[in-house]
């Protein structure tokens, strides 16, 4: 079970390469590198693998000692964020059309 729900979060990178390559056009606007939200942008997007890494990481130190159940959260936990994250994406234009 583990591995399976590893191997679906390790898919969630392939996405992750072109968000990766597209978060730099947050600096497009004038005076960007100001601002302190590109930055955090850029923070979130590049800690990404980061996150995967540590949480699988995680989730084979609690399985070895036992506790599948928690190493199932720490295994679903980037699947998690990457909903999450896919949300918060789809829902920015509309957001940014209010804004203006």
């Amino acid at each position: 079970m583990i591995i399976i729900i590893q191997l679906i979060g390790g898919c969630t990178l392939i996405p992750w390469f072109g968000l990766a390559g597209l978060s730099f056009m947050s600096f497009d606007t004038p005076k960007a590198t100001k601002k302190l939200i590109p930055w955090l942008f850029i923070f979130s997007v590049f800690s990404y693998p980061f996150i995967i890494g540590g949480s699988y990481w995680w989730a084979w130190s609690t399985f070895m000692s036992g506790n599948i159940k928690s190493a199932i959260f720490w295994s679903s936990l980037p699947i998690g964020l990457f909903v999450f994250a896919y949300l918060v994406i789809i829902r920015s234009p509309s957001l940014l059309r209010k804004s203006k």
